[in-house]
């Protein structure tokens, strides 16, 4: 026989040997328990469950835990894998899905593997909205979890209470395989962490969630509260770096399409073991969804960084939650410093993005004091998470001069919260009563408003005073609490154009894009009865169009082909003398605005037209000054918005370069 053939023979029959003598490692076994085709074969394990049964033999089968106070419902030697968690909860705060907390820590580990509240763990923080998904669910009152947790030495879970009540009833069952030996070395511990952005901001993604190690994601869920009551937010794409890549290894299409939906993003249309939507309010501009990469999971060798956009070119200014489900090598980097129970309540009220703060106003007291409060505590919905408290007494009163407002009219929404020792008051807007303030609430509560309509600002200043005219039986105090200011102008847009287009917008790529600086024959010859040729070999003209009420002058519905294409409009402004006027516009996708032929304004980028996204000043002429738009596309929504604002109200818009004056004569 030959000598390697033997060595080799012998090698591979002690390799088989090995394998016989090894064949339930805990790996296979790891596999079988979850494999439905591994169902008939032996398991060399042991089913535990541990729960909150009654030990005594009676039927109160349950803990109570005391507000502030946590509860270790689980507590278990390795090696083994949590296989099943089922929980139901009688809490009598409102808000019990965010106060509660789960924690879960492996290995005596000082910090956390998973961290979030707990209807956020199992899919949706808002409101408790039943749904089943393979993984996680939340039914019939009852809150699922089948993520399998395994674990080498030791495994341990706690329930916080951070409500202010105490839990009556905390039911539990958590089933668990005891193994008889150790793990495998590449079995990797499973994490889930909790991450919230009350108010997103313009300049970055949502951060879903980041990780140094080894691992892969397995699974995400979404809660996002609109604060325009606008599904926008459908528009952003979700990016995920990985191992420190500059650009997103996974780049997606569009925050329904994430989810596996598609336009028709609706409650019950869809529905699956690794996607779904599990509530959708279109009033509120609420949903909550979930996504599992079970056939799919995202492996990463040094670290990961999960985002999304919120909107499109992060337009949209939304409250984003997100909790994010992945295994790792342990040990895991310690997760950001987990956020205090009123700063992980639902909103309950929906603020301007655009306020003036209370705080940082400036009061005529009178003789009253005031001091600024932390409101952290109570709710996500304050301002910077402050108010001013005035400490009034009846019959007192105080003012507010608010300046510098560039506008005419305005609709003006005040803020005041409400407590059990606040007062009530009369609210006067230049001398005129507008409203009353009704401070009692037994609990801190952010949802007081008063709105005025239509107030008129000619000096560029608003006159607000309150008088204190007594309180609420049950109240304890006089006090007036003020959260901020919003001044929303009175939005009237260019009434009419001529419209353009379209013409050729060349492009390499979708971000390479030339036809804002192409320069074609509108921008040196207006004539509006002269034929153009544009993108097609067809001539075209001028048309007329109106402007729309709410301001929106949709292309789509004008200019044909609409994607990769520049148009023009145009309307003429008529001024008695030399003046400034300030022209607000918003353009889908970029623009550029020609005033008396010369460039004043540019804009290349995407994005969905929103009113006011640019503020520009113009000088006028006396007699009739030419105002021409060059708006480009790419792909998709077609559309601007533009208004002029005068304070004085002086300046005339007329595709026909007709004076009222002329009208009437």
């Amino acid at each position: 026989m030959n000598k390697f053939f033997f060595l080799a023979s012998v090698s591979g029959l002690i390799w088989l040997l090995c394998l016989s003598s090894c064949n339930t490692g805990y790996r296979t076994d790891i596999q079988q328990l979850m494999s439905p085709a591994a169902l008939p074969y032996l398991k060399n394990s042991k089913l535990i469950q541990v729960s909150s049964f009654d030990s005594s033999g009676g039927n109160n089968d349950r803990i109570s835990v005391a507000p502030g106070k946590k509860a270790t419902i689980f507590n278990a030697e390795g090696p083994g894998m949590i296989v099943r968690m089922w929980f139901t909860i009688d809490s009598r705060d409102p808000y019990f899905l965010r106060r509660i907390v789960i924690r879960i820590y492996w290995d005596d580990e000082p910090k956390p593997s998973v961290e979030a509240p707990i209807g956020d763990f199992f899919g949706c923080g808002i409101k408790y909205i039943p749904y089943m998904s393979q993984f996680l669910g939340m039914t019939s009152g009852g809150y699922l979890c089948y993520f399998p947790m395994p674990f080498e030495r030791k495994a341990r879970i706690e329930i916080t209470n951070e409500t202010k009540q105490e839990i009556f009833g905390f039911f539990y069952q958590i089933d668990y395989q005891k193994f008889e030996g150790a793990l495998e070395s590449d079995v990797a511990y499973f994490h889930a962490q909790w991450n919230r952005s009350i108010r997103t901001n313009y300049d970055s993604n949502f951060v879903i969630m980041k990780a140094e190690g080894k691992g892969h994601l397995v699974g995400v869920n979404l809660n996002i509260q609109s604060y325009d009551g606008g599904l926008g937010f459908l528009e952003g794409d979700d990016m995920i770096y990985v191992d420190g890549e500059k650009r997103p290894s996974i780049h997606g299409t569009g925050t329904e399409d994430f989810f596996s939906g598609g336009w028709y993003f609706n409650h019950g249309e869809f529905a699956g073991p690794y996607n779904g939507l599990i509530y959708k309010n279109d009033t509120l501009g609420q949903i909550a969804a979930y996504r599992h990469y079970i056939l799919d999971p995202v492996p990463f060798k040094k670290n990961i960084k999960v985002t999304i956009e919120h909107g499109h070119g992060n337009q949209d200014i939304a409250d984003y939650s997100s909790t994010a489900y992945w295994y790792q090598m342990e040990p895991h980097k310690p997760f950001p410093h987990f956020p205090i129970a009123g700063q992980r309540i639902p909103l309950r009220i929906v603020k301007p993005a655009r306020m003036f703060e209370a705080e940082k106003l400036q009061f005529k007291l009178e003789g009253l004091k005031s001091r600024v409060m932390d409101m952290s505590d109570n709710g996500p919905e304050w301002g910077e998470n402050r108010q001013i408290l005035i400490e009034a007494h009846d019959k007192s009163s105080f003012g507010l001069d608010l300046n510098g407002l560039k506008e005419s009219v305005y609709d003006m929404h005040l803020f005041y919260s409400k407590g059990p020792d606040y007062g009530n008051a009369e609210i006067y807007v230049n001398n005129s009563k507008v409203g009353t303030i009704r401070g009692y609430s037994p609990h801190i509560l952010p949802n007081g408003k008063v709105t005025l309509s239509g107030l008129k600002t000619l000096t560029g200043s608003v006159d607000i005073r309150f008088i204190v005219t007594g309180k609420d039986e049950l109240s304890k105090g006089y006090n007036i609490a003020l959260d901020g200011v919003s001044m929303e102008p009175k939005r009237v847009y260019i009434p009419e154009w001529y419209i353009l287009g379209p013409f050729p917008n060349p492009h390499k790529t979708g971000f390479n894009r030339r036809g804002l600086d192409s320069v074609y024959l509108p921008e040196k010859m207006i004539d509006l009865q002269k034929e153009y040729y544009g993108i097609t070999k067809d001539p075209i003209r001028w048309t007329h169009t109106l402007t729309p009420l709410n301001g929106s002058l949709s292309l789509t519905d004008i200019i044909y082909p609409r994607e990769y294409v520049v148009s023009y409009a145009l309307t003429y402004i008529y001024s008695p003398d030399l003046r400034k006027a300030i022209l607000f516009i918003g353009t889908d996708d970029g623009g550029k605005v020609f005033f008396n032929g010369k460039e004043v304004y540019r804009y290349l980028g995407e994005r969905i037209a929103e009113p006011d996204q640019a503020e520009i000043e113009l000088s006028m002429k006396p007699g009739w000054n030419t105002l021409l738009l060059k708006v480009e596309n790419n792909m998709g929504q077609y559309a601007f918005y533009a208004r002029l604002v005068d304070r004085e109200n002086k300046l005339v818009v007329s595709t026909e370069k007709k004076h009222p004056s002329e009208t009437e004569k």
